[in-house]
């Protein structure tokens, strides 16, 4: 996967503040509810609306990036435990189901 140009065309999706990059911004998002496994994502994104979301995920597929959606991050299975080489599509602005 190039990186580069997949960072070149996320930012044209998403502002500057849903993307989430470097060790101490991707903390809060290291585990779910379930504290005893931590993983830092390669990124994080905070999408505002369902078409961002939409839009993400195309281009997580034509790069063949992983995916992990993640609601509040309060589970206690594990199951949003992020992908290291993954995205962690963080669902947290949203505040009712589509």
């Amino acid at each position: 996967m190039d990186r580069r140009a997949f960072l070149k065309a996320l930012s044209r999706l998403l502002p500057p503040e849903a993307i989430h990059l470097g060790e101490e911004a991707l903390r809060p998002f290291e585990c779910d509810g379930l504290t005893a496994y931590r993983r830092l994502p390669w990124l994080a994104v905070l999408p505002e609306h369902k078409g961002q979301v939409a839009e993400v995920l195309r281009l997580c597929h034509r790069f063949g990036v992983p995916v992990v959606a993640r609601g509040a991050g309060t589970g206690l299975s594990g199951g949003a435990l992020p992908i290291a080489d993954g995205v962690l599509l963080s669902l947290a602005r949203f505040n009712r189901i589509l």
